[in-house]
């Protein structure tokens, strides 16, 4: 079920600052309890831990501490992940050098689940107000109002007719998190492809015929620039930099760098919103299915591989492709387009036409002696298509252009 978090953020608030100091004290006695005793099950922990909270906190709504013992739980769930994790990698996936101990997870950040069963939600079409009190019969409880933003209102008005559901919020010392819940919707049956080969700086589409029941499977190709995600990332840089420079303590570089690093991740990713929803506005307008490649693991590889470090790090730093391929996935879900991963291996490499693959390829374009001459992003993209096509179970005619049966179809838009 496709999910997405409403974020508020509001000034500081006395009752709001009693409540999350009562409930992080809950929460670090949870995980106190759960490492030294190795307990995970949130109901054990409640079980054990209720009739000393009871006593602590007598005022308190039992579902608060219920709730706070849950937020504790998590924290223990993600610790031990990520130890296990670490174990699994062994000592080299060791972040810590000569140091294998995990010590307790510290709280830096309180958080704490807001019951539905104590929880009003209210929503005018332009207001919205949150009620919820500290003890069971607070006569002054808590409201928080907001002004959301006309992108959540339209989600906000989806919840209040009933075309979502409303997940449980999550409340910090200044901040609120409320999920909306989307039903999925059935993936339409795809009558063509549109393949995406992400390049560095661009992005080369291919888009194929919008019927191919005929047996031709022509297809144009665009080229989307994607450059301005690479400059931002190269711009924070640059301002980390100046902001570092003379600076001895490490306190304060943090803060230079967690401040440009939060600006440039939220700019990154609201460009790449924009492309993922031009290409599934596309998909949907074709019936078509998105292709990609199966790029997981490839930031490993580069960083494993001899490269210069200039390469290195513009690779692995200012080139943001997992970043899209997971926007385009969850959108493509949320709106019901099919989504295809197919293999990388050789795209950019291998002739379209008669399948020959170019081994000492050097350069941006691609000449096969069969007479091919384009770029090679285009004849990644239509390699993508190919490979797109067959894994959608499409019958593909096999007529190349110099006579040979076994050859792919001439039809790919390929005459130079």
């Amino acid at each position: 079920m496709p999910t997405v978090c409403l974020k508020f953020r509001f000034n500081e608030n006395s009752k709001i600052k009693t409540l999350m100091d009562a409930c992080a004290s809950i929460q670090r006695q949870a995980v106190d309890f759960a490492i030294d005793n190795n307990k995970t099950a949130t109901f054990t922990i409640i079980k054990a831990l209720y009739p000393s909270l009871r006593t602590q906190f007598p005022n308190l709504h039992s579902l608060w501490l219920q709730s706070a013992v849950r937020s504790g739980a998590a924290v223990v769930h993600s610790f031990k992940n990520r130890k296990r994790k670490r174990k699994g990698k062994g000592t080299t996936g060791q972040r810590t050098t000569g140091n294998t101990n995990f010590q307790k997870p510290k709280i830096k950040r309180p958080f704490v689940y807001v019951s539905k069963q104590i929880l009003k939600v209210d929503f005018d079409g332009k207001k919205l107000t949150l009620t919820f009190p500290i003890s069971p019969y607070d006569k002054e409880p808590i409201i928080l109002t907001f002004r959301p933003h006309h992108k959540y209102c339209r989600l906000l008005d989806d919840w209040k007719e009933g075309r979502a559901k409303m997940g449980e919020p999550t409340l910090t010392y200044n901040s609120i998190s409320i999920p909306i819940k989307f039903p999925e919707f059935e993936p339409y049956k795809p009558k063509t492809v549109i393949a995406v080969d992400s390049n560095e700086l661009n992005l080369t589409v291919y888009v194929g015929a919008r019927d191919m029941g005929q047996g031709t499977f022509k297809g144009c190709l665009r080229e989307i620039d994607t450059s301005y995600a690479a400059r931002i990332s190269r711009d924070h840089e640059r301002r980390v930099r100046r902001g570092t420079k003379g600076k001895q303590n490490p306190k304060a570089k943090r803060k230079v760098a967690s401040k440009h690093g939060r600006i440039r991740k939220e700019k990154v990713k609201n460009f790449w919103h924009h492309i993922a929803l031009m290409l599934i506005a596309w998909a949907m307008a074709n019936k078509a299915a998105i292709v990609l490649e199966d790029l997981k693991g490839m930031k490993g590889r580069i960083a494993s591989k001899h490269k210069s470090r200039r390469m290195r790090q513009r690779l692995l730093n200012f080139w943001s492709v997992m970043t899209f391929h997971k926007i385009l996935a969850q959108k493509a879900g949320f709106y019901g387009v099919p989504l295809v991963f197919v293999p990388p291996e050789n795209t950019s490499r291998t002739c379209p036409i008669c399948g020959r693959v170019n081994e000492r390829l050097r350069g941006h374009v691609f000449e096969c002696p069969c007479g091919l001459k384009k770029g090679r992003h285009e004849v990644g993209a239509i390699n993508i298509a190919c490979r797109g096509l067959e894994f959608l179970g499409f019958v593909m005619p096999r007529q190349g252009l110099v006579g040979d049966p076994c050859c792919l179809s001439s039809d790919f838009g390929l005459k130079a």
